[in-house]
């Protein structure tokens, strides 16, 4: 950076709550967007806000973090400095659309005590139906940490992470360096019931511990048949036939569920260990995933599990935040898989059509 913070901070105004497009808050966020566009000017900024004292620095500290978010992958809002009365702080969001909403909450030695039955309190569902949690950053001058980590130990908010200040920045070079995706960070932040995002991760780690190199693409990430026999999938569905957003999102991404209806003479042939892609009609590919396992009576876990011939269980799911796009090839192969009766076809797919889509996919989480 050309100038200190001070320096910065001189020129820029006394950093409020005030709002308008020229008021410090504002100018000062805007330079941090244009200049703290690397991982390194990250840490040059929030060092330089650590090493000053003092609520204009911790402000700029706020701000500095919030920020920080695009590097694990989210997208970025701020918040205000000083919460409502009798709301708990909301220092900025960090959003992952359709999978997780984070209210950033920064604790230096200005952060007065912190109730984390109030904080817990305030959050809850966003609109787009993205689970809602608070994650708590500290810094090394937050007097109030050992009381708020036996707040937590007792009360035990499940929606309410701690994090330290060095522990948000090891976890954003990993992701820079490769060695974790946003899909990892999600699961960190927000497990869920099944292990399976979990014990990839950690035999990714352990596997890099051992000096072997990354599995690069999703078609060798699952244990199971050879790649040469397994085979790979697509599920076409009509999106108006379906709630498409409970799905996309509640069945495959948080239940990891999915009915299949496979075209004529391929019912037998769908097995565990094989591969499928989720292509919404009119939107494009929406997820994909590995096939745990098929479930002879579907009824327990999904509604109407009559109008499917198969009920999969997935492992190793990632949804999208954008659909994709499929070649104009592969999306006039698609939209012929749908007769007019059918609401949902399930069809074979070649693995250099499969991988040609989770490798764009992961390449753009990591």
């Amino acid at each position: 950076m050309d100038l200190t913070l001070d320096q910065l901070l001189a020129i820029i105004g006394r950093l409020d709550d005030s709002q308008g497009f020229d008021t410090p808050r504002e100018r000062f966020r805007r330079f941090l967007i244009e200049r703290m566009d690397t991982l390194d000017s990250a840490r040059q900024m929030i060092q330089q806000c650590r090493e000053h004292a003092g609520e204009q620095s911790h402000r700029a500290l706020q701000d500095a973090v919030v920020l920080a978010g695009r590097f694990l992958g989210f997208e970025t809002s701020f918040g205000r400095y000083q919460s409502e009365p009798g709301a708990g702080p909301d220092h900025g969001t960090w959003l992952s659309r359709h999978r997780l909403q984070v209210t950033t909450i920064v604790c230096t030695d200005q952060t007065p005590d912190l109730d984390a039955d109030v904080v817990a309190r305030g959050l809850s569902t966003d609109g787009d139906g993205s689970p809602r949690i608070g994650l708590l950053v500290i810094t090394p001058f937050y007097a109030g940490r050992d009381r708020l980590e036996r707040a937590l130990a007792i009360a035990k908010p499940a929606n309410l992470r701690l994090i330290t200040l060095r522990g948000l920045l090891r976890a954003a070079g990993m992701l820079s360096e490769g060695h974790l995706t946003h899909e990892d960070i999600l699961h960190v932040f927000n497990p869920g019931m099944s292990l399976d995002g979990h014990l990839d991760l950690l035999e990714r780690v352990a596997a890099a511990a051992r000096g072997e190199p990354a599995r690069e693409t999703f078609a060798d990430a699952m244990p199971g048949p050879e790649r040469h026999e397994r085979r790979y999938w697509v599920n076409v569905m009509r999106a108006e036939a379906f709630a498409s957003e409970r799905v996309v999102h509640s069945l495959i991404g948080t239940r990891q569920i999915l009915g299949i209806n496979p075209a004529p003479g391929l019912e037998d042939r769908v097995r565990a260990g094989d591969a499928i892609c989720v292509f919404m009609a009119g939107r494009g590919i929406v997820a994909h995933a590995h096939i745990a396992g098929i479930l002879t009576d579907g009824s327990r876990v999904i509604r109407d599990s009559k109008q499917f011939t198969h009920v999969l269980r997935l492992a190793n799911v990632v949804v999208y935040d954008t659909p994709v796009a499929p070649t104009h090839e592969l999306a006039r192969k698609l939209d012929l898989t749908l007769t007019d009766d059918a609401e949902a076809v399930t069809a074979p797919i070649s693995p250099r059509e499969f991988e040609s889509i989770t490798t764009h996919t992961l390449s753009q989480a990591s």
